[in-house]
């Protein structure tokens, strides 16, 4: 679909839901012109993480938790307590001032950083287990 103004043509490829509202930034909502930027992007992506954590028995639930996400800038303290660090990442993409939201390169570290350290962890406590397994067979003998 082509949609074209005065000033200039926009093109769209497809549309597969992320478009609607709840997707979309302030910025976006509040002005004649829906341009995308990184941050735009950036926003949208928050919603679509902060859902991949959630199950929303009703539609009306998932509206109501998205539209809470959106006008305070904050998750749920149930979400907070058991997702902590995705919590840090959802609530610095959700900020109302396109300025203050992390880079999606920010983000992309971030998430590096904190695989690896998990990743390391559930390895550690593997090794752990094998020798405390390891023992009791020697013990055994």
């Amino acid at each position: 679909m082509i949609q074209q103004d005065s000033s200039s043509v926009h093109v769209k490829l497809g549309d597969f839901g992320v478009g609607t509202a709840l997707y979309a930034p302030l910025e976006q909502l509040n002005s004649n012109h829906c341009i995308a930027t990184s941050k735009s992007d950036s926003y949208s992506l928050e919603i679509v993480l902060f859902e991949l954590f959630n199950i929303f028995p009703t539609e009306m639930e998932r509206y109501c938790c998205l539209s809470n996400l959106r006008i305070n800038s904050k998750v749920d303290e149930q979400f907070s307590e058991y997702y902590p660090f995705e919590t840090t990442i959802i609530e610095q993409l959700v900020s109302i001032e396109s300025e203050k939201r992390s880079s999606l390169e920010r983000l992309l570290s971030m998430f590096a950083k904190v695989t690896q350290q998990r990743m390391k962890k559930q390895h550690n406590n593997t090794k752990m287990i094998i020798e405390q397994l390891r023992a009791k067979l020697r013990d055994r003998d």
